[in-house]
Order: C-alpha cells, then structure tokens, then sequence
C-alpha cells in the first residue's frame, strides 16, 4: 500500500511540475512576470504542492470507489430483463453525476450571462439521456460508428439554426465547449467503467470494442440541450466575469477555495455534491440488486472518502492557483507579438494534458482493455500533440477573430471520416479520449489564459468575449479525436504491411521448392 501511494505522488509530480515550469519561464523572460515581493512564486509554490498532493489521493481513491461502482453497476445492469430499470438508473446516474461535475461548476462561474441553475441542468439532462442511449447500444450491440454519424448530423442541423441569429450566434464557440466540460474527474471514471462493465457481460466479438465510447457519446448530449437553451433564452453578451486576483492573503486565497466563504459553496461541499448522489443512488441499487458483502461496501466507502479528499484538495489547488495564474498569464500574453502569442499556447497545451486526472483513468484502461497492445505513453503523447495543437488554434482564431466553425465542420468531417479508415476500438477510445482531455486544468487554466488574451486584444470587449474567449475546450475534445484514430490508421497500415511480408515469404518458398514425380 506504502508503495501505491508513493508511485502516486510520483506519477502526480510529473503531472503538475512541467505545467509549473513553464509559468515560472514565462516569469523569467519577462513575459508574465511573477513578483516575489507580491508572494506570487509562494503562491505557486503552495500551489504546486497543494495539487499534486490532491491528483495523487483522488487517483487512488478514484480506482476503488467511482470505477468499481461503474463495473459493478455496468455488469448488473447488463444482466436486467426489465428495460425501465436500465432506463432510470443509467439516467439518474449520467444526470446527477453530472450536476455536480467540478469542471461544469468552473465553467458557469465564466458564463455570467445564463443563470448556472438552468445551464447545469440542462447539460445534465443532455449528459444523462446520452448515457441511456450508449448503455442500451451496448446492449443491443450496435455499432457505434453509425451512431454517432446520426448524432453528429443532428448536432450540427441544429447548430446551423443556432447560426441564423447573429446575437445567438456569439455563443457557438461556448455551446461546443459545454460538451467537453461534462467529461472530467467525477464523470469520466464511473461512465468509463459503467461501459466497460456492460460491455464485458454482454460479451460476444465486439466486447472490447464495445467498453469503450460511452464518454464520447455522453459528450454529445450537452451541445445539442445547450443549444436548445441558447434558442429559447433570452441571453446576451454584455457581462464579463470578473476573474480573481494573484494578490491577497494567500491563505484566504485557498481557504475561499476550499470552503463555503464569500458566496461561493467551496470545493469541499462542490465535490461531495458531486459525490454523494453516485455513492446514495449506488447503494440503494446494490441493496434492491446486487448485495455486495460488507467488506467491499467498507473498501468503497474508503475509496469514496479518499476521491473526496483528493478531488477536493486538487480543485481547491485550481481555484485558488490556476484560475488567477491563467488569466494573468494571457492577460500578459496578449501584449505580445501574434507568433510568440500562438507558440507558448502550443507548448501549454503539451503539458495540459498530463495534468488532467480524468486522463490517467483513461489510458490506464485502455492499456488492460487492450491486453498492452496499445501503450499509456503512446496514448499520452498523441493526446499531448493533439491539444497542443488545440490551444495553439484556439490562440491563432483569437488573434486573427473568426467564427469556431471553420475549426469544427473539418474538424468533424476529418473525425468522421477516419472513423471507417481505423479499427473501432480506437475510434470507440478516440471519441472518449476527446471528451476525457477537457477537464479540471482546461476549464481552470486554459480558458481563463485564453480569455485574457481575448480581453487584452479588444480592450475588454463583452462580445469578443464571448466569441473569441470561449472554443478552447471544444478544440481540446475535438483534436485528440482526430489523433488517435490517426495512431489507428497506422496500426492497420502496419497490419496490412505485415500480411503483405507474411504472404510474399510464403510465396518465395513455396516457388522455391522442387516436386519430383515418380
């Protein structure tokens, strides 16, 4: 156990520490200067350490609480003959999980404009839906690729709508982001899981392929609600959020953060909001269903108390460090030349990544889905290409101002298309990979840098904002979508190319042989 969590807090520290450095370089060179005399390094410091304490806990308690409560709910659920019972659960499930969801809960403080009781549950009920219908998909085994040409088809009919009104208009780049803020630490173990459980008990050829893709169709649900919201709301773009300060008590600054002070609930009631509905819901269906002996209710309980604790502990790290740092970073950066702007956006966005907890879970599974085949580091390194990519696009349509379509409707085709050019399995763990990499340190760090870039450029602009401000967690989710199934296509080249060898060598030894005849 000693030896668990020590490989924990090293696996954390490699997580936080790069993101770290790069802030304090760009303080070095001059380009968002940090001041010792302001206590902003003690800040970062403090900072540092208060996350990576916090993403080492939630990654061991994470793996014995919310995705043992998915296996278990998944392979019962598969199990059920009564289809209403499949229904409720999986929807109560995908929505309360959901209403609480920390990275959601970021990102509505940043949209002042709509009321955050309406927007969250509206991206619940959207989350929840798409939850029912992947757990009856997997069910009924079909095949995934068709789905989610059906569903993207529809999402973007009705964005085409959305378009039509130019004061709605300016809340595209936000309805994309509302699909990849609903995937993060809370979300993506359980929903990851509840798939792979369903998917191993129904079992048949396609049972690998089928445990995953459960987040990528969750994803889809809030973009097509919001929407939906967005249409019949009367919403403007004439309110900013007003971002947090790196100076002050940093004490106060962590203590804000953590707890219920000064209007907000604290990262410590946000989380066991988030929490507690998955743990009540779980435990009544165990005892109408399952009945797990005690031991193992106690085990999850633990692992429950330790998601909390590290969860709480890493937001309450992003709240009070990474939210001001990010905002100041941009709002430093966008006094800069475009270029320079553009390059430290893509070398951000190499190491956001690693620092997302969700993303661990992930490619973890996919290694023990895949019997090893498909390597963590590998997956790593694609998705890190792929955002980095993402925020250096994000900060290339700020500097030049131009609408997210022209990113999103290549961006899916591509997505779509290479869909029927690589194995399922990778399009199944591309589309969860997307909707898994826009989490707690996107919608904390990212968007608030990106949003200062946007503020400095326009002088404080509501509707810039609104249009050029917001987009970056869409392009997170979209581009890992993109490069994973890239790394498909490459193994079945790779595949093809071993046949071909395997059947040439064959050939030269067989047209080697003499056959005599008697």
């Amino acid at each position: 156990m000693k030896n668990r969590y020590v490989q924990s807090l090293i696996t954390a520290s490699l997580s936080i520490v790069p993101m770290v450095l790069i802030i304090c370089i760009l303080s070095w060179t001059g380009l968002a200067p940090l001041s010792f005399k302001d206590g902003h390094y003690l800040l970062l410091l403090i900072g540092m350490v208060v996350l990576i304490v916090g993403l080492a806990i939630f990654s061991i308690g994470a793996s014995s609480s919310l995705t043992k409560v998915g296996e278990y709910m998944g392979s019962s659920l598969s199990k059920q003959k009564n289809l209403f019972v499949v229904i409720l659960f999986s929807f109560a499930l995908g929505t309360l999980i959901t209403v609480a969801e920390p990275s959601i809960m970021i990102v509505s403080k940043q949209v002042p404009t709509i009321n955050s009781v309406i927007l969250i549950g509206g991206i619940a009920v959207g989350v929840g839906t798409f939850v029912v219908l992947g757990v009856l998909r997997i069910i009924f085994h079909r095949q995934l690729k068709l789905w989610y040409l059906l569903f993207y088809a529809v999402t973007f009919m009705l964005l085409i709508i959305v378009t039509m009104n130019p004061d709605k208009a300016a809340f595209l780049p936000f309805i994309f982001d509302s699909g990849g803020v609903t995937t993060g630490s809370a979300t993506v173990p359980f929903i990851l899981s509840l798939g792979a459980g369903i998917a191993i008990v129904r079992g048949g050829k396609n049972a690998k392929n089928d445990s995953f893709g459960l987040v990528g169709m969750a994803s889809i649900g809030p973009i097509l609600t919001v929407s939906i919201l967005i249409m019949i709301s009367n919403v403007g773009t004439g309110n900013i959020p007003a971002y947090p300060s790196l100076n002050g008590n940093i004490f106060m600054k962590f203590a804000n953060a953590l707890l219920p002070i000064g209007g907000s609930l604290g990262t410590l009631i946000e989380v066991l909001i988030a929490l507690a509905p998955t743990l009540v819901i779980f435990l009544v269906y165990n005892a109408i269903f399952i009945h797990l002996p005690k031991k193992k209710i106690k085990k999850l309980l633990f692992g429950f108390l330790l998601t909390f604790v590290g969860l709480s502990t890493f937001l309450c790290g992003t709240s009070a460090v990474m939210t001001p740092l990010g905002n100041y970073v941009g709002s430093a950066l966008g006094d800069n030349a475009d270029w320079l702007i553009i390059v430290i956006a893509f070398i951000i966005g190499l190491v956001t990544i690693v620092c997302e907890p969700a993303v661990h879970v992930l490619t973890k599974q996919m290694e023990e889905v895949s019997d090893g085949h498909i390597k963590k580091l590998t997956v790593l390194l694609a998705l890190s290409l792929g955002v980095g990519i993402a925020i250096a696009l994000s900060a290339i349509r700020t500097v030049y101002n131009f609408s997210i379509m022209y990113y999103m409707i290549p961006g899916y085709i591509i997505s779509l298309v290479l869909m029927f050019a690589c194995p399922d399995i990778y399009t199944a763990m591309a589309f969860d990979s997307g909707g898994t990499a826009s989490g707690p340190m996107s919608s904390s760090f990212v968007l608030p840098m990106i949003a200062g870039i946007t503020l400095a450029k326009y002088d404080g602009n509501s509707l810039k904002f609104y249009e050029n401000g917001f987009g970056v967690i869409a392009l997170i989710a979209l581009t890992p979508v993109i490069a994973i199934q890239l790394l498909g296509v490459v193994q079945n080249i790779k595949t093809a190319r071993a046949r071909y060898v395997m059947r040439h060598h064959v050939y030269n030894e067989n047209d080697a042989q003499i056959i005599h005849f008697n």
